[in-house]
């Protein structure tokens, strides 16, 4: 590349020395022929600093090496003269080359590398007939001059460079069209000056060098031609993350292997644009792999809370049977000893006596019966082998205000998921009855896709706080380690609405 921009920057001041010398060529030609040239050289070196992997930027550089080489011919050196006839419209196929390989660098298709191979042939074996055949006696190759054939050598180029500038806009129309808009984005300014180039060159042919529109044609022509490097330049600068075939790279984060990145095949290969698609997409992989821990984290905590859940309550059977079973059938025990030895000794002991035992055994018939309150509280036994219905209807009846029971179809289910429900009712009713001094309580249990809802509506006197108590925050932790929601909604003067929700399965959500 260093030694393609060196040769050009040569060529590029030796042309514009022969143009001034020779005379005959205008100021504004010899400007925009030399400035043409020296713009592909500089769009050539920064497609190159771009994309050094990418062979487009050395197309583009030869394009204006070409372009200069053409001024050759207007050398008063025979060597150099001959040299000019030979590359007389070099740049012609070179830039063919270019506009079909734009912007991968390659020749893709059988129908690409066809149009280039023609468009090279046609330039430089149209060429060979000139320096054959040149009537121009600095022409060191020249063996038979002959007008004839140099006119008919010029007008096969002028055919052939016909057909192949129509093939050429055509592809790269049918390119276009065919491409998403990332790949139209780097395409369109090749295709826009393409078709002003074609259209005006066209038209002129048609009209013809006498047509008065022929010299304004010709010049828009040379100002559109001018632009050519420049519209690949604006390609260079446009283009973006890309390879010329489809390539898979591994994307990687802190050594580990997390995901592939598939490029796209419609753009070009650039390390910087990776490097930041890269980080751009490890920021965005990051944020997913710590939302998943996170999750696994929560359903972690859920799990741990659902287990705490389950042994709470096994901890509470437990309790229940030890009381039922132990102190309370002790507790039995004493009333039965103590009432057979009040009716054996009943006319041998005194009446203080009598009396005592007497006090004595109502005292633990009482106890009794608080013990018996105790373990229902823990677990009623009914809600063990019944189900939640009925020892809510159980619950109920102890009530001494209205009570409005509304039940569904209930099948049995988990057996945490039912004493968390009922502790849910116990509790709400126990607020209605000693804080809300309620007169009316309605209880709902319905099974529906969301799982189990109980719902326990009072008229008391509202302003309940389900932060402000350890009683229903506590239920609110419960419900939720069963992957439910416990709510209250609860107005002053309007009475509390006490609602939970518990999937079925008691699992965690």
């Amino acid at each position: 590349m260093v030694g393609v921009l060196t040769a050009g920057l040569a060529m590029g001041v030796a042309a514009m020395t022969l143009k001034i010398a020779d005379g005959t060529h205008s100021a504004l030609d010899t400007a925009l022929s030399t400035t043409t040239g020296f713009l592909f050289l500089v769009a050539g070196a920064v497609a190159h600093v771009r994309r050094p992997s990418n062979p487009i930027g050395l197309l583009i550089a030869l394009s204006g090496v070409a372009l200069f080489a053409e001024d050759l011919k207007f050398s008063a050196n025979a060597v150099v003269f001959t040299l000019g006839i030979a590359v007389t419209s070099a740049s012609a196929p070179v830039i063919a080359h270019l506009v079909v390989a734009f912007p991968h660098g390659y020749l893709r298709s059988r129908w690409e590398r066809l149009l280039v191979v023609a468009a090279y042939l046609a330039v430089f074996g149209s060429s060979l007939l000139f320096l054959l055949f040149s009537v121009q006696p600095r022409d060191l190759l020249s063996v038979d001059p002959s007008p004839a054939t140099t006119q008919l050598a010029n007008r096969l180029l002028e055919v052939a460079g016909a057909i192949i500038s129509t093939g050429v806009v055509v592809l790269l129309l049918y390119r276009w069209l065919g491409e998403r808009l990332p790949q139209r984005r780097l395409l369109s300014p090749v295709v826009a000056i393409a078709l002003i180039g074609a259209v005006t060159s066209a038209v002129g042919s048609a009209l013809g060098n006498n047509s008065p529109a022929a010299q304004p044609l010709l010049q828009i022509y040379r100002f559109s031609f001018c632009l050519w490097p420049l519209a690949f330049l604006v390609g260079v600068l446009r283009a973006r993350v890309g390879n010329a075939e489809m390539t898979r790279l591994l994307l990687e984060r802190d050594g580990t292997g997390l995901a592939e990145l598939v490029q796209d095949d419609g753009v070009w290969k650039d390390s910087r644009s990776l490097d930041a698609l890269n980080a751009a997409a490890g920021l965005v992989l990051d944020n997913q792999r710590l939302t998943a821990e996170l999750e696994q984290r929560l359903a972690e905590v859920r799990a741990s809370r659902a287990r705490i859940v389950a042994a709470g309550d096994e901890e509470r059977r437990r309790i229940e049977r030890d009381l039922h079973d132990g102190a309370q059938q002790r507790l039995v025990s004493v009333v039965l000893l103590l009432r057979m030895a009040e009716r054996r000794l009943h006319d041998e002991l005194p009446p203080e006596v009598a009396a005592l035992m007497t006090t004595t055994v109502h005292e633990l018939q009482a106890a009794i019966i608080e013990l018996r309150e105790l373990a229902r509280g823990i677990r009623p036994v009914i809600l063990t082998e019944a189900g939640l219905v009925a020892a809510v209807r159980s619950l109920l009846d102890r009530i001494p205000v209205t009570v409005e029971l509304s039940v569904a179809s209930v099948p049995r289910v988990d057996a945490a998921v039912e004493a968390t429900a009922y502790f849910v009712v116990s509790e709400a009713i126990t607020n209605a009855l000693k804080h809300a001094r309620a007169e009316h309580i309605r209880v709902l249990i319905v099974v529906r896709e969301s799982g189990l809802r109980v719902e326990i509506g009072d008229d008391g006197v509202g302003s309940a706080d389900i932060d402000g108590g350890s009683g229903l925050n506590g239920l609110r932790d419960r419900v939720r380690a069963l992957g439910g929601e416990l709510s209250v909604r609860s107005k002053t003067g309007w009475g509390t609405t006490v609602a939970a929700v518990i999937p079925l399965d008691g699992h965690p959500l």
